[in-house]
């Protein structure tokens, strides 16, 4: 309870976080990150796509936790007036979320979620005990330190001024420049997998363009908490709507069997559908692990599965792999990870022996206002030391299709594969985003496939 943790965590035991220096010994202490006792509690409360608690065509604004870090517009000119409405919101205001089932009422604090020992190493006994009291500490800590480098080194408020127009476009506004980029760009594309969505995607794409020419697939372990789901979108014109039959359990079966590897909410979404040629298809979205250590097995598991129980169907795989050029501990090589599913039989659309530079699809880099100083890069720094990786693409089977030769696209891309980081068919290497114009921290990879028999 409180009290413990007052007494274990505050005043004494092994955090003693009152006698800590603000920087040196707390936003930027690895010991906090590798417990996960800031990010964990800031993922979960930092923006909540909420919905109304009835059926109805409004879609409420985002609930956001009183803090710098997140696209909170209220008053935060003192850390008085922050602390009252911090409160409020994490024990006090309820906000209904998208589950799959329905919708969930609970406030902020019943949604944090416990963070294991068995996941977490570094976390202790006695701070598993007392793991959501601790979270609540050091996320109300992190959001004071923060709130008062804001405050003093731009007084004026000012700085209130520049985040509001960001989140303006970065957040209020995400998933409609998301659509209207689908729709304007990319509304000729047959499958479109999306990876890392919020719930609330669902009701933006009921009101907009692209629900008239694509169906929206969603898996049925939607994740309104986390909200990083794996989405599907098929063109009406191109497949038959009522053979769409999720088999994300089929590969979630396998995965444990192969290694115990258990999928969060969301993160996959494999799907049984008919074109209307007749040809079946299995197709799978699915969003790894931050380290890339689970793609493999997880892809493992999808050819297995598709060998076994979907023999006849075109198999299609579009991920974000999470795989790095320049790997750092316990990361997944790019290179490796190249290897490993050519000797599963799958190509990719960059090929079975990429260039890495053309392959490139994340150009990102943390500010320092976000749970990890320790992360953070300096402006100068921000194209060297970002995030830089070829983390996304898609993956056949070679013997049942190939890429469709530039020459014979009807296109004046002349193209193939394409990616896009501007929401204009173009990828500008080196360029860091999202931007004000392109919403994601991935690019898009788009590429025209045609069976290689018939």
């Amino acid at each position: 309870g409180i009290a413990e943790v007052e007494n274990a965590a505050w005043n004494g035991g092994s955090l003693h976080l009152a006698k800590r220096r603000i920087v040196s010994e707390f936003i930027k202490d690895p010991t906090l990150g590798s417990k996960r006792l800031i990010s964990m509690p800031d993922r979960v409360t930092n923006t909540i796509n909420v919905v109304t608690r009835q059926q109805s065509l409004y879609r409420p604004p985002p609930a956001c936790r009183p803090s710098v870090i997140n696209n909170y517009v209220g008053d935060l000119s003192s850390r008085e007036v922050w602390w009252e409405r911090w409160k409020l919101f994490m024990f006090q205001e309820s906000v209904a979320v998208r589950t799959r089932t329905g919708v969930d009422v609970k406030t902020p604090v019943g949604m944090l979620e416990l963070i294991l020992r068995s996941k977490y190493p570094a976390v202790t006994e006695d701070e598993e005990r007392m793991n959501i009291p601790l979270q609540l500490l050091c996320l109300a800590i992190f959001d004071a330190v923060i709130l008062h480098f804001m405050n003093k080194l731009s007084p004026d408020g000012v700085w209130q001024v520049a985040k509001a127009r960001i989140c303006d476009k970065l957040y209020v506004r995400k998933q409609a420049m998301t659509l209207d980029i689908l729709a304007r760009r990319y509304g000729e594309v047959q499958v479109v997998c999306l990876q890392e969505v919020a719930a609330v995607f669902e009701d933006e794409f009921r009101q907009s363009s692209l629900a008239s020419t694509h169906e929206l697939v969603c898996p049925a372990t939607l994740n309104g908490k986390r909200d990083q789901n794996s989405f599907i979108l098929l063109r009406h014109d191109a497949f038959n709507m009522t053979t769409v039959c999720e088999v994300t359990a089929a590969v979630a079966s396998c995965t444990e069997s192969l290694g115990g590897i258990k999928l969060s909410d969301g993160d996959l979404l494999a799907i049984d559908v008919l074109d209307v040629r007749g040809t079946r298809f299995l197709i799978a979205s699915f969003h790894g692990d931050t380290n890339g250590l689970l793609t493999v097995p997880l892809v493992s598991a999808i050819c297995q599965v598709a060998r076994t129980k979907f023999p006849q169907h075109q198999l299609l795989v579009a991920l974000d792999a999470n795989v790095y050029e320049r790997p750092g501990k316990d990361k997944k090589a790019f290179a490796e990870f190249t290897r490993e599913i050519a000797a599963l039989g799958l190509t990719s659309i960059w090929g079975d022996q990429p260039d890495v530079s053309r392959c490139r699809t994340t150009c990102s880099a943390r500010t320092s206002l976000q749970p990890q100083l320790n992360k953070a890069v300096r402006l100068q720094d921000r194209v060297e030391r970002s995030d830089m990786n070829p983390k996304d693409t898609i993956l056949f089977f070679p013997e049942q299709l190939k890429l469709v030769h530039p020459e014979e696209m009807n296109s004046e891309l002349r193209r193939n594969p394409v990616k896009d980081n501007t929401g204009r068919l173009e990828y500008l290497e080196a360029s860091v985003f999202p931007t004000l114009d392109f919403p994601s921290d991935h690019g898009i990879v788009a590429v025209a496939l045609h069976a290689v028999h018939g």
